[in-house]
């Protein structure tokens, strides 16, 4: 029998894979500020959330830039390069399963909402969540209220709830809604760093079928 009768799934990282994508689009930004680029792995060891943090460890002076302005210029290029993209397919089929279980599932992006409904569209994956929340906020700042509204409006009870996602943030989400967490390690923080925090950390969303048995 499944373990948990609701399922919150975060996007990016989770569900979508961009990290490489992301970077890619970080060093356009970087490259036009004149700073040095990074690589993938450096942005594994350093990503955060809010992002505003990883910011202020790649450019020098932080606060003498106009934060809102380098956000812009992020997505402008990630937008341009996200037809690139593509899903993780052990995580669609992860999706389809538990639905076809009738198990209820919510999704939460840092994308704004209509980019997150047009995204899950072209991916074929609208029609297996009951709510999509999406954020309204460039600076892609802490989703926890998202979260808590999610369940408040689906009635997700937080004991029968688990968020899924693949970075530290979101377990600090799901602490807040007062739900479990389970982080996949195929994201924008590496396998090495989660783990130090103590949290259930899997490789790959394939896992997540004995994990919930």
């Amino acid at each position: 029998m499944m373990r948990y009768k609701n399922i919150i799934w975060d996007y990016n990282g989770t569900i979508i894979d961009d990290a490489q994508l992301a970077v890619d689009a970080e060093n356009v930004v970087l490259k036009s500020y004149g700073l040095p680029e990074i690589d993938l792995e450096f942005y594994l060891k350093e990503c955060e959330m809010p992002i505003i943090g990883f910011y202020r460890k790649i450019f020098p002076n932080f606060d003498s830039y106009d934060f809102s302005e380098i956000a812009q210029r992020f997505l402008n290029n990630y937008d341009k390069l996200f037809p690139t993209a593509g899903v993780f397919p052990e995580a669609v089929k992860m999706i389809k399963n538990l639905y076809s279980q009738g198990v209820r599932q919510a999704v939460i992006s840092g994308f704004e909402s209509k980019r997150l409904k047009d995204s899950l569209k072209g991916f074929g994956l609208d029609g297996y969540f009951e709510f999509m929340s999406g954020s309204d906020d460039i600076d892609c700042g802490d989703k926890s209220d998202r979260a808590v509204a999610v369940c408040k409006r689906n009635g997700f009870s937080p004991r029968d709830t688990l968020f899924i996602g693949d970075m530290y943030h979101d377990y600090e989400t799901a602490q807040k809604v007062g739900a479990d967490c389970v982080l996949v390690a195929k994201g924008h923080q590496g396998a090495d760093v989660l783990r130090r925090y103590g949290i259930p950390v899997l490789d790959s969303a394939e896992e997540l079928l004995s994990y919930l048995a």
